[in-house]
């Protein structure tokens, strides 16, 4: 039974992207315990809904006025946004690693896109699954 709230009371899970890989098996087990916080929802957050550490700099845009996730934003992710995800910036589960880009199509191929140009597309495998997709975001100071 998947909700969209507008409640900031309601509390979400921010994990690892090691738990972000197995959120599908895990959304319905989820303990307070499990979590290294606990932050207020987002209003675009369906019910299972989760926040993640942005690690790495690949989706650090060099660009001024860009949009951009540098290492250490926290990202809101919802397990169960609509498809299509063409466009949109999603957490992927590849090959037993999670990983966040953005989700486009060249020329008819799937690929996945860091918004720092210093780091390489990759192939979206048919293999790979996608956790879910990014719908907000914030710096914390």
């Amino acid at each position: 039974n998947v909700q969209k709230t507008n409640d900031f009371t309601r509390g979400i899970p921010l994990i690892s992207l090691v738990q972000a890989g197995n959120w599908t098996e895990a959304v319905d087990n989820y303990a307070i315990g499990d979590a290294e916080e606990w932050l207020p929802s987002h209003p675009s957050l369906s019910s299972g809904g989760f926040a993640l550490r942005v690690m790495g700099s690949s989706m650090t845009s060099p660009y001024v006025g860009g949009r951009s996730y540098p290492e250490g934003s926290i990202i809101y992710v919802d397990p169960y946004a609509d498809g299509p995800y063409e466009g949109k910036r999603v957490v992927v589960k590849v090959d037993g690693e999670t990983t966040f880009k953005e989700l486009v199509n060249d020329s008819g191929r799937l690929m996945l896109r860091p918004i720092n140009p210093q780091f390489p597309m990759m192939d979206f495998p048919d293999d790979a699954q996608i956790v879910g997709v990014v719908v907000g975001s914030y710096y914390p100071e």
